[in-house]
């Protein structure tokens, strides 16, 4: 039986542990991570916490809505044992009990179909690095564009630090591709706290590259999980954009950790560009659906 949980209702000892044992090892839905990027979610659970469906929402025009929050990549159901086509079925049916429209993103172990033309599912691209194996084998899949930037920066007079903070990155950040995008300051306020909650817990690491005294040319935070990296946020001057400072910082972070963790969690991307510089590291394509419930009344319905 599958029940909706208000967040108050929720053991979350058994909630945690469910998600801990997924297949897919990743952090988003853990209930500290999930509490430190928004205000409200509750959860649909299948029988004593065999598989949940973590829940974040908001109301709009008095109505609620379930959504992504800043910070997290995919969501979804989070089971110890892989789910029948029926359970999937019956989560989706229950999750549209519950709410009038959702905009939710699942993750990469589940496939789910429309239920009717209220329904909307798509396709997201997710790129993956395999690192349970040698940096020389990681190395020999790089494409000789990377590996020609690398040769130049054997000479490149950059200093690598892990000792800078989030809000170094955050700054970086909007003092440069912040002013394009234009982004909400509940955006930065999310991303800022999830990554001081991540390190809280000794399951980060923060890259940062100098060309010179207090000259910051970029940066990265890693979320290390389970294996599992993630490239959850990153930074780059103008300076170190010109000096491919990127690159250089990818790499050193691979030299490190190629044959300690299982994999580095591009977090892919939609932007044809950011795409193939990752997949030039040698990263594969995976994929996780984008689902779409819209049970809103008309005219609303038509508005959203």
């Amino acid at each position: 039986m599958i029940n909706y949980r208000e967040h108050h209702f929720i053991d979350i000892e058994k909630y945690d542990t469910c998600v801990k044992r997924n297949a897919q090892k990743i952090p988003y839905a853990l209930s500290w991570y999930l509490d430190s990027v928004c205000e409200q979610w509750d959860c649909l659970i299948l029988n004593d916490y065999d598989a949940v469906w973590p829940l974040p929402f908001r109301r709009k025009w008095g109505q609620k809505y379930f959504f992504r929050p800043f910070a997290v990549q995919q969501l979804g159901i989070f089971s110890k044992q892989p789910l029948s086509e029926e359970q999937l079925l019956a989560f989706q049916q229950k999750l549209s009990e519950n709410c009038r429209y959702a905009d939710v993103y699942l993750n990469e172990g589940q496939s789910i179909r429309p239920l009717a033309t209220n329904w909307e599912v798509n396709g997201q691209n997710n790129l993956i690095l395999k690192l349970n194996r040698s940096y020389q084998e990681v190395y020999q899949g790089f494409s000789s564009n990377i590996k020609h930037k690398l040769k130049k920066h054997q000479t490149a007079a950059f200093d690598l630090f892990e000792n800078d903070g989030p809000k170094v990155l955050i700054d970086l950040f909007i003092e440069n591709k912040g002013k394009e995008l234009n982004l909400s300051s509940e955006f930065y306020r999310s991303m800022e706290k999830a990554m001081f909650q991540v390190l809280h817990r000794g399951l980060a690491k923060v890259f940062t590259i100098y060309g010179g005294p207090n000259q910051l040319l970029a940066g990265v935070f890693f979320i290390e999980y389970q294996g599992r990296s993630i490239f959850l946020f990153s930074a780059v001057s103008p300076m170190g954009k010109d000096l491919e400072a990127m690159t250089y910082l990818i790499n050193e972070y691979l030299i490190y950790n190629s044959e300690k963790l299982n994999e580095l969690d591009f977090e892919g991307s939609m932007q044809d560009g950011v795409a193939r510089f990752y997949r030039s590291f040698g990263a594969e394509v995976t994929h996780y659906n984008h689902l779409k419930y819209n049970g809103l009344p008309w005219p609303m319905s038509l508005l959203k």
